[in-house]
């Protein structure tokens, strides 16, 4: 008997992951030989190569992802591929071409601009909006960060 080469890994993980499918969904295709179990077998793996095939796209595109960042915004920016438009700040994120320019206003009038921006103070940090108002003393940055976005919500309601 002659020893067979052991399957590449990715063809292992391929053939086990359709197999275990296959069993906790009542199969036989795994179970049984013959030829009448070859097509059976075929749509297993074929749900293994979709089931993979979407881990991998999610590493390898999954984190390049980014929502605006005003909330009821559905607005998803690929930063892999990136669009005209959009705007990035460190201190909250990414804002979508339609919220962007309107939150960072006319440059010559501040009082229209709404960039925020963390500035470090002693022990912790405090969330600044460029317009004058202030998070006020935050224990975590995401409680900064949600309320200069009900602040922006608010303005863009006064706004529209």
């Amino acid at each position: 008997m002659t020893a067979q080469p052991a399957p590449e890994p990715a063809e292992g993980l391929r053939q086990h992951l359709a197999a275990a499918m296959a069993k906790e969904a009542g199969s036989l295709a795994f179970r049984k030989t013959g030829t009448e179990w070859e097509h059976p077998r075929s749509v297993w793996l074929a749900h293994a190569d979709a089931a993979v095939n979407a881990l991998r796209r999610w590493e390898q595109q999954g984190t390049t992802f980014r929502m605006c960042t005003i909330p009821s915004c559905f607005r998803e920016l690929d930063i892999a591929q990136p669009e005209s438009g959009w705007l990035q700040s460190s201190a909250v994120g990414y804002m979508c071409p339609d919220h962007g320019p309107l939150l960072w206003g006319d440059p010559d009038d501040p009082r229209d601009r709404h960039v925020p921006a963390w500035r470090q103070l002693g022990d912790g940090a405090r969330l600044y909006c460029s317009c004058g108002w202030d998070a006020g003393e935050t224990k975590f940055r995401g409680h900064g960060t949600a309320l200069w976005q009900a602040h922006a919500l608010t303005w863009l309601e006064i706004a529209a």
